[in-house]
């Protein structure tokens, strides 16, 4: 599967991590992980992913983001406390 097919990017499904992360209060790794697999598994149930595609190099991308999620949390945080 490669992103041309997508009809989004990966840098949106990060943002969509982030903003549910924020939502739900995710702070550990494994569930960051399990976030991955249930973002995927709804673009999946509506359409945008075909159930025939891998998504294994999809999730190993936004895995890799772990840092990146950590980070964004992290100024999200000193922001609204410097409010």
């Amino acid at each position: 599967m490669t992103d041309n097919n997508l009809s989004f990017s990966m840098e949106a499904l990060f943002q969509q991590l982030l903003q549910r992360g924020k939502e739900q209060g995710v702070t550990q790794q494994d569930a960051y992980n399990d976030l991955v697999e249930e973002v995927i598994e709804n673009h999946r149930a509506i359409g945008e992913i075909d159930t025939d595609d891998a998504t294994e190099d999809m999730e190993a991308q936004l895995r890799g983001r772990w840092l990146d999620y950590q980070d964004l949390l992290q100024e999200t945080s000193s922001e609204i406390d410097s409010l």
